[in-house]
């Protein structure tokens, strides 16, 4: 079902193909990487975290017809990083099953609205991808450091592809903040 996924992702370009997910296998607790650090982007109550960005995306996605196609795959490949970024909290001994919140999670009034939404989480989630990258290049460099910068390049690779699709598609539309 994981490689099932994968490939529909990628066959699908919402997701960077040129970068790939690693094996967990060679990651271990106590290397320095917090599962901690994960939380926020895996479910928290905020702008930036693959479980907002799966709500957003799949509630845009029925509430604006011209863009749902776009954001039905996004969304997709949203969902596959939320599932990767589980296996690696669980492979770190943190836990999944955190309160969840959808306080932060905005939808817009117009098809503009929703893709500049879009534009915004994926801003702060690079963001945040980028601060935790930071992080892990700072300890002493391991094996679990290594796979885990390999996770944040992808996730951060994929991030970057839907914030051109998004930026692309208001290009295409010459639409203006409030169309």
């Amino acid at each position: 079902m994981d490689d099932l996924t994968l490939g529909l992702v990628n066959a699908m370009n919402y997701s960077n193909s040129d970068f790939i997910y690693p094996e967990f296998t060679s990651v271990k607790p106590g290397e320095g990487v917090e599962a901690e650090w994960f939380y926020a982007v895996y479910r928290g109550a905020n702008n930036f975290s693959e479980l907002n960005a799966i709500n957003q995306y799949i509630s845009q996605e029925a509430m604006f017809d011209d863009i749902g196609e776009l954001m039905l795959g996004i969304a997709l490949v949203e969902m596959k990083h939320m599932d990767k970024l589980g296996d690696f909290i669980l492979k770190l001994e943190g836990k999944v099953t955190q309160e969840y919140n959808t306080s932060q999670v905005e939808y817009g009034k117009t098809a503009s609205e929703a893709v500049q939404l879009g534009i915004k989480s994926e801003q702060s989630t690079i963001t945040e991808y980028n601060h935790i990258l930071q992080k892990v290049q700072a300890l002493p460099q391991n094996k679990t450091t290594e796979v885990t910068s390999q996770l944040l390049n992808k996730l951060i690779a994929d991030e970057q592809k839907h914030l051109s699709l998004f930026q692309e598609w208001l290009q295409k539309h010459h639409t203006s903040p409030h169309s």
